[in-house]
């Protein structure tokens, strides 16, 4: 503290929310962010059918509800940019969202593809996982202030279908010292993020 030292701290903050699904074939959901400083990078998006609770079901394992198309919007800004127009579970049509999933902890970690494969195949993931992973594109300086996940299914979305959402912020913070005592300065530096 005395000699006045300044030290950058970062570090990744993970949210997640649930909501029931309508019954309907297209989805809406407003996701809550914590501050202004907020700017996601990846949101992690999974459907599972009648399962919180209940100890008969097993919780690891999501559904796809015949879900065809699904993106969000950050500042009404689209990611991904295109439509999922080959996305169909039933119809073993899923390569775009498995390759989202399967990329997704060499972005995170940071790591060579070979050292983090998904280490589920397509049909495991097709039959268990099906967990969607969208990369937030957008570097824009100013805050996040709204977030927006939109989902598209090829039929009416069944009863008791919940969604959850986990969305993954990386952020910084400083500590300076004036000499007597530390000061804490939080700020964004979503800009540092490699994709």
């Amino acid at each position: 503290m005395e000699s006045k030292a300044t030290i950058p701290v970062g570090y990744r903050m993970i949210q997640c929310d649930s909501i029931l699904v309508a019954q309907t074939r297209n989805f809406t959901w407003r996701l809550s962010i914590k501050s202004d400083l907020e700017k996601p990078c990846w949101i992690i998006v999974a459907f599972q059918t009648d399962k919180s609770g209940n100890q008969e079901h097993n919780p690891s394992i999501f559904g796809h509800c015949n879900l065809t198309n699904t993106f969000v919007t950050l500042n009404s800004r689209r990611h991904p940019e295109v439509d999922y127009d080959d996305n169909n579970f039933t119809q073993h049509k899923f390569s775009r969202v498995y390759g989202y999933a399967a990329s997704f902890r060499t972005k995170f970690y940071g790591l060579e593809v070979l050292v983090s494969s998904l280490n589920i195949t397509p049909a495991d993931y097709k039959d268990l996982s099906r967990c969607l992973s969208l990369t937030c594109r957008n570097k824009a300086k100013n805050s996040v202030t709204d977030v927006q996940m939109n989902a598209k299914f090829s039929e009416n979305v069944p009863a008791n279908i919940e969604t959850y959402a986990v969305v993954i912020s990386v952020k910084s913070l400083i500590f300076q010292s004036d000499g007597n005592k530390m000061r804490v300065e939080y700020y964004t530096c979503f800009e540092l993020v490699e994709y």
